[in-house]
């Protein structure tokens, strides 16, 4: 048993029910067959527009046809924050959207997931979805041991965050949480969101890319105050691992900032 993930990332539409595919789409690994048993997403202004929120749907498309049972009409919730009433706006701060699914996809299977616009907007909004999965949904378990890594950076490409090498007595990563922040000086248009990926050469992980607990929408004008901290849970996993793996960490920012972002990654084991 080992559970895997997609991440896709970029921009939607600007027109009221607009449908954008974001990124390219998902081939899950030959093999099979799969259980995609999570899927989420984030929606984050990437300039802030006074009287412009944002929101509306996650659309979830089987390209090939090897899901059971099909997701159409595949239409979830993608929440986002509302609309600003001024020139000043904070950068506002977006919890994850994370759902329960069961799908059964078969090795080669291609899905696409595409951002559907509720509301027009001058800019169009950034996004970040994507699928996780395995030959069986893990179980939730106690999170007995935990290890994690950050660095900050302001570059869009990928950056490694660092590497977690687990306890000799490892048997088992059950869980990880990573989380983006924005400690520096903010740029007022701007907006903060990443993707992270594990990798490992003494484990078999790929495609292992993984959603952050919150992402920031992009300030206006004299940016002015912070919104509430989201709770941020621990996804479920289930990858088995040897003793004294270590696991190299990675992240991807939406857009290059003018001060750093901060990353930070945890890992949960027994």
């Amino acid at each position: 048993m080992s559970t895997h993930a997609f991440a896709v990332q970029g921009p939607g539409g600007t027109a009221a029910g607009a449908i954008t595919q974001i990124g390219g789409n998902i081939t899950l690994p030959a093999g099979g067959p799969w259980i995609i048993f999570g899927l989420w997403a984030q929606v984050v202004k990437a300039t802030a527009t006074v009287a412009e929120g944002t929101g509306g749907h996650l659309l979830v498309n089987s390209l090939s046809g090897d899901l059971t049972p099909d997701p159409a009409p595949g239409r979830y919730p993608l929440v986002g924050n509302c609309a600003g009433v001024s020139a000043v706006s904070q950068p506002a701060q977006v919890p994850l959207n994370i759902w329960p699914v069961n799908w059964s996809a078969a090795g080669k299977s291609v899905i696409s997931l595409s951002y559907h616009n509720q509301l027009a907007t001058t800019v169009a909004q950034e996004i970040a979805a994507g699928i996780i999965f395995g030959d069986a949904i893990p179980e939730k378990r106690p999170l007995t041991f935990c290890d994690g890594v950050r660095a900050a950076f302001a570059a869009t490409t990928e950056q490694t965050i660092g590497t977690i090498t687990l306890s000799e007595k490892a048997t088992r990563i059950v869980g990880i949480l990573a989380d983006v922040n924005h400690g520096d000086a903010w740029t007022a248009v701007e907006e903060v969101m990443a993707t992270i990926r594990l990798a490992s050469d003494d484990v078999k992980m790929p495609p292992c890319q993984f959603p952050c607990i919150r992402a920031f929408d992009a300030g206006l004008g004299v940016i002015a105050g912070a919104s509430s901290v989201p709770q941020g849970q621990f996804i479920p996993l289930d990858i088995p691992v040897e003793g004294g793996a270590r696991i190299v960490c990675y992240a991807t920012s939406s857009i290059a900032v003018t001060a750093n972002c901060e990353v930070s990654i945890y890992i949960a084991y027994e």
